[in-house]
């Protein structure tokens, strides 16, 4: 509801835009045209000013866009009351003035009331709390409690293509347990790897919320986007993204160096995950010298040199042979099980999925189904 109200404030303030455009290239008038010259012009250069401020930021999910909406809203009213006490005053009935006022009245009273209704819902949306209710069943292999590790709200991610709008993800809501094992699938195009980027904080949604730890990640700078996927995310990509020219544990230590460990903790942190993932004598080689499974190992190695409290993995069996496979899911299971990290997975292999904990199944960016497994 709330994406349908930002949808039509834009529209709103496009109207705006090509009003005022048409006004300051003398092709049509305004409610700024009743001023005199240059007034005219730039009341009119400021209207179409504050009216793109307001589309670049809905179009980019910020509020400073909600608050220029406002802003062009109001100074339309302000405008168009003006002109209209300015005819009462000189007593004339000019239907073009008038046109133009009442265009400006209407026009700015509409965005005020889609801007309002949509920061309204917003606001509810944010005040909701977590369902304390919800308790987990302990047998299924996650942490009880009401704590979400992830969690998104009626979340919408747009591609723009040219003129075509591409929906990836479309009013998602989905909630991760602490502690939980999740495996996303779906057919290609589904939107599963995007939204692994959207939780992981690589990517902003359109529109809607994704809270990590009960954080609104939308609400955080670059700096602190940064810190959260340095300290509290790891991620494995299925094209592994190890640097080629770097050497295993120049690659691995690399996340370690940005937290600020110092040079003994990074390495005794290297060798002891080198050791479980069965690579300790390969810190040395460089990536291409090892097999796809030693490289998808070590991307693994790295994404936990941080101790992360939430793992997430695209596809990570999808470039190494079945054996390599189940080593992998094997391990990152463990992981789950020790440490209570939470692990979510993009898959397409059923048997991958059938590991964890819940499968959430994905289509045209909806999820579908949903289904709870057993104990494992």
């Amino acid at each position: 509801m709330r994406q349908f109200h930002i949808e039509i404030t834009m529209v709103l303030l496009i109207s705006f835009v090509v009003i005022e455009l048409a006004s300051i290239t003398d092709l049509a008038y305004s409610v700024t045209s009743s001023f005199q010259y240059p007034v005219n012009k730039i009341l009119g250069f400021l209207a179409l000013t504050i009216a793109l401020a307001g589309v670049y930021g809905l179009l980019k999910n910020n509020r400073v866009g909600t608050y220029f909406a406002l802003v062009a809203s109001t100074f339309w009213v302000i405008l168009g009351c003006f002109s209209l006490a300015q005819l009462y005053y000189m007593s004339r009935l000019n239907l073009a003035p008038l046109a133009h006022a009442t265009i400006a009245l209407i026009l700015g009273s509409l965005t005020s009331v889609f801007v309002f209704k949509s920061s309204c819902i917003q606001k509810n949306e944010m005040n909701l709390p977590l369902d304390a209710s919800y308790s987990p069943d302990p047998e299924a292999g996650f942490a009880t409690g009401n704590k979400y590790a992830i969690e998104t709200i009626d979340v919408f991610k747009k591609y723009f293509l040219g003129p075509n709008i591409v929906s990836a993800i479309n009013c998602l809501e989905m909630k991760v347990c602490s502690g939980e094992f999740v495996a996303i699938m779906g057919p290609s195009g589904s939107g599963k790897s995007t939204l692994l980027n959207l939780i992981g904080a690589l990517d902003k949604p359109s529109s809607g919320r994704v809270l990590i730890d009960g954080v609104d990640i939308s609400t955080l700078d670059e700096d602190d986007l940064a810190k959260l996927r340095n300290e509290k995310i790891g991620f494995v990509f299925q094209a592994y993204n190890l640097v080629a020219r770097s050497s295993v544990l120049r690659n691995m230590e690399l996340p370690a160096l940005v937290k600020g460990y110092s040079k003994e903790e990074r390495l005794k942190r290297v060798s002891r995950l080198l050791a479980i993932v069965g690579l300790k004598d390969k810190a040395l080689r460089k990536p291409q010298t090892l097999s796809g499974g030693e490289q998808q190992r070590v991307a693994i190695a790295r994404a936990l040199i941080n101790d992360p409290e939430i793992v997430l993995a695209d596809e990570p069996t999808g470039n190494v042979d079945s054996k390599t496979g189940r080593t992998i899911i094997d391990f990152l299971r463990k992981l789950n099980l020790n440490n209570r990290t939470t692990i979510v997975i993009v898959t397409h292999d059923p048997e991958v999925a059938s590991r964890a904990d819940r499968i959430i199944n994905l289509r045209d960016g909806k999820i579908v189904e949903e289904k709870q497994l057993e104990v494992h």
